[in-house]
């Protein structure tokens, strides 16, 4: 499960995997892949803020996902950035995550 506060969140690939047996991953039965992304240091609140948290959680996909299986791990990192963004809750985020998904930059106003 991910769980988010304001200064951190931990990705995992057990909502979006079921568990490790089901995909014959090499992580033992029982454990799920769980990454902590830190962002304390970050203002979200601004568009370079919130790039470099997209940034930090996109290389924890990565990480929590490489176990996947090679047919998975695309959808598995996919889910996993869509939920630890959904989970951070901020505006701003989601339009850079919009943007990196549909290609597409958008115009954030403050």
């Amino acid at each position: 499960m991910k769980v988010s506060t304001r200064s951190g969140l931990v990705l995992s690939t057990a909502l979006l995997l079921g568990s490790a047996a089901a995909l014959a991953a090499p992580t033992p039965v029982g454990e799920i892949a769980k990454k902590t992304v830190k962002f304390a240091d970050l203002d979200i609140s601004t568009a370079a803020g919130a790039e470099a948290l997209y940034e930090r959680i996109v290389r924890a996909a990565s990480v929590v996902c490489r176990d996947a299986g090679l047919s998975l791990v695309v959808k598995c990192q996919t889910q996993a950035i869509a939920d630890a963004v959904s989970g951070v809750g901020s505006p701003l985020l989601s339009s850079v995550h919009r943007s990196t998904m549909e290609g597409v930059e958008e115009v954030v106003r403050r």
